[in-house]
């Protein structure tokens, strides 16, 4: 019988992260995850695994384990099949579960309270999108190895042995790959070491040194950015930023929140009070583990609170199991507590994974629909009609046709008007109607309705409305990486290849002229060290500046003359001033 207790005990929480989860088992990929999926398409010999695996990306991170290995690995093996991705999320985070509750029992010496830590860490809403979306598993890769890290330290403490200091260093140097903010793990084992076992917090300062090394190292090589949502603010808003994530991790209604605030501070320094610090503990874990998402004030997301849900639930824990020796009223009131967390906090996991499923869903419908098209008709250009905006930023804005390699798919023209995106980026996954329109006319494009179950073959009818309406101007928007646009694209070019095409001289490119003094020309180069290029414009030279950075990209913007304004048509010709080629992605007037 004691047997079948223990195995119960380690087998329980792991059914219950299935039971409130199996959406996030079985959800597809959307949004982000083509990025990261695409990685693949950038490893031609092992000479480019370097760079793929460390190169700085995703708004200048770098995450080999925690993104690049995770999705580049999979991805090779098992190609867009989902499955296999979620499965090493669920087992991954498993292994979390096991850890956690064996790190709890080790601390308390009780294994009621072990089991409670897992299940509240299973309810907090925040661990509730990193377990339905694929392009946050660093979440979860990082609370693994911050839970490996300090299992491993703790068992150093116990046994003395040097295998188990090797393996806390492994563990802690590995996190770091997973996820930048593991830096901050040597802070939770300094602090338990100074609580506990002060004999070992020599043991882990040079942690503090191979941390600081390493924001020296990404702060190099990719410097934070001093604008947009990933700029970094310092200061007096910090403490706001750190007051809605505590109001989040305690769940979604305010009362609940208010409520629960009050009893697990107040538990914490009661136990203060009476040397017992473990629930301080488990305060200071979510302090630290959050603080390196306070700056991010404009960047404030739930999953965040992935791994600092921990140090909540190891807090509530306590709790739970200290009230169970008590009397009647403690136990009824951490019953309460527990009521009331589970209560607010189970159903709205439940609607997270719910709400991610049915985005998965919505956009393997499309894509995988498109897939379908392609493989019955691999010569025609797929229209897609009806794409609404949370469409368009789940499943078309990150490319997972290219993921797919089916070429000549866009938006209908005009979908800009209803979908809500910054202005030029609609654009670059719209068809103009000076090419949609003979592609229509030919029969070599066809028109599918997407927002339902099943993409719908609307070609006959929109075809009509296409001849009745549009006009064969010249395009305003120049795709070089596709042959779609071939007939607007002059001499000088190699063919196009990967969405781009590479220039080695001078090329020249057809498009549609300025409509107002406020236009201008966008020209986007895949590099962004340094390099020069001319630009001509009707035979006329025109100034370049910088318009934006972003991933492999640089975007520049030519000023026009103002005798352009109104003209149909502009020769626009490129000239490479670089002593390489350069791979050249769009031209847009806009």
């Amino acid at each position: 019988m004691p047997s079948v207790r223990r195995y119960v005990w380690r087998v329980l929480p792991l059914l219950l992260l299935l039971a409130l989860y199996w959406p996030g088992l079985t959800n597809w990929f959307y949004q982000d995850d083509f990025g990261w999926l695409n990685l693949r398409r950038g490893v031609h010999s092992t000479h480019d695994l370097i760079p793929v695996l460390f190169a700085p990306k995703a708004h200048g991170n770098m995450r080999p384990l925690g993104e690049n290995a995770y999705f580049l690995i999979l991805s090779a093996v098992f190609g867009v099949d989902a499955l296999p991705f979620r499965i090493c999320a669920f087992a991954t985070e498993m292994a979390s579960l096991l850890l956690l509750g064996g790190i709890f029992q080790r601390i308390t010496t009780s294994r009621a309270a072990g089991l409670f830590a897992q299940v509240l860490w299973i309810a907090n809403t925040g661990l509730a999108p990193a377990m339905c979306w694929t392009s946050i598993y660093n979440q979860i890769l990082s609370g693994f190895f911050f839970l490996l890290a300090f299992w491993f330290f703790l068992r150093q403490i116990e046994t003395g042995w040097r295998s188990y200091a090797i393996a806390h260093w492994a563990a802690f140097v590995l996190g770091l790959g997973a996820l930048e903010t593991n830096v901050v793990y040597p802070a939770i084992a300094a602090l338990y070491a100074l609580l506990y076992a002060r004999s070992h917090l020599k043991r882990v300062l040079p942690m503090f040194l191979v941390s600081a090394l390493f924001i020296a190292v990404h702060f190099h090589f990719a410097p934070a950015p001093h604008e947009g949502v990933y700029a970094l603010h310092f200061g007096s808003r910090m403490f706001s930023t750190l007051a809605t994530y505590w109001m989040w991790a305690m769940g979604p209604s305010r009362l609940a929140a208010a409520l629960l605030t009050v009893a697990a501070l107040g538990f914490a320094a009661w136990q203060a009070y009476r040397r017992d610090w473990v629930p301080m503990f488990g305060l200071a874990w979510f302090g630290i583990v959050i603080g390196p998402y306070l700056p991010l004030d404009a960047h404030q997301m739930d999953y965040y609170l992935a791994v600092p849900a921990i140090g909540l639930a190891t807090l509530g824990a306590c709790a739970l199991a200290q009230a169970w020796k008590a009397s009647t009223i403690w136990r009824g009131l951490a019953a309460a507590c527990v009521a009331i967390y589970l209560g607010v906090s189970v159903p709205a996991a439940w609607a997270i994974a719910q709400w991610h499923h049915a985005r998965g869903e919505r956009v393997a419908n499309v894509v995988l629909g498109v897939a379908q098209i392609h493989e019955s008709q691999p010569a025609k250009i797929i229209l897609l009609d009806g794409v609404d905006s949370d469409l368009f930023w789940a499943g078309i804005a990150d490319a997972p046709f290219r993921v797919m390699e089916i070429p000549h798919v866009y938006l209908t023209p005009g979908s800009e008007s209803h979908i809500q995106a910054p202005a030029g980026l609609v654009v670059k996954y719209t068809l103009p109607e000076a090419l949609a329109l003979p592609a229509l006319r030919d029969g070599r494009a066809v028109v599918y309705q997407a927002g339902g179950p099943v993409l719908r073959n609307v070609t006959s009818s929109y075809r009509t409305t296409a001849l009745a309406l549009w006009k064969p101007d010249a395009p305003r928007f120049i795709n070089l990486g596709d042959s779609a646009f071939a007939d607007d694209v002059g001499p000088g070019w190699e063919p196009c290849a990967d969405g781009y095409r590479i220039l080695r001289k001078s090329g020249s490119v057809r498009i549609g002229g300025p409509r107002s003094s406020g236009d201008r020309l966008y020209i986007s180069v895949f590099r962004t060290g340094r390099f020069q290029f001319a630009v001509r414009v009707n035979g006329a030279d025109v100034p370049l500046t910088l318009a934006q950075r972003s991933g492999e990209l640089t975007e520049f913007a030519a000023s026009l003359p103002t005798g352009l304004i109104g003209q149909s048509t502009l020769e626009v010709l490129l000239v490479n001033e670089s002593p390489e080629p350069l791979r050249f992605g769009f031209l847009e007037m806009r």
